[in-house]
């Protein structure tokens, strides 16, 4: 990443190992990351300041990506978001759709699915 902006990027996932292989990918793009694996703390943290980007799958206190997705959007609606999911890519765009996420990856995050989210982000925040 090219960007001399800091990047403050936040991961809501409560399965630790999912949550770390994707802290390593933003580290490894020097972004800031914090971790969290509740719906209430994410919220409560969006709310306090701006966050540039959210990865979000399975949370404490949610029953679904989606409902996570709607809470993330309501709370800090320029905050961009990914969603980490295994739902098939036509229901993810169904469900999805009109809450502007930047794309979708699956619960074993492999870098080839997340990197080209990163960089699509990368290009939109670069261009303001």
């Amino acid at each position: 990443m090219n960007t001399q902006k800091e990047i403050h990027a936040l991961v809501v996932e409560k399965d630790e190992g999912v949550a770390k292989a994707i802290e390593r990918m933003l580290e490894d793009r020097h972004y800031r990351v914090t971790l969290l694996s509740g719906k209430d703390d994410a919220i409560r943290l969006l709310k306090e300041g701006p966050i540039s980007l959210a990865v979000a799958g399975e949370a404490e206190g949610s029953d679904s990506p989606f409902h996570i997705m709607k809470d993330i959007v309501m709370a800090s609606p320029m905050t961009s978001l990914i969603l980490i999911t295994d739902l098939p890519k036509e229901e993810v765009d169904d469900k999805a759709e009109g809450y502007g996420i930047l794309g979708h990856a699956g619960r074993s995050p492999r870098s080839e699915d997340i990197i080209p989210l990163l960089e699509s982000f990368e290009k939109i925040l670069n261009a303001f």
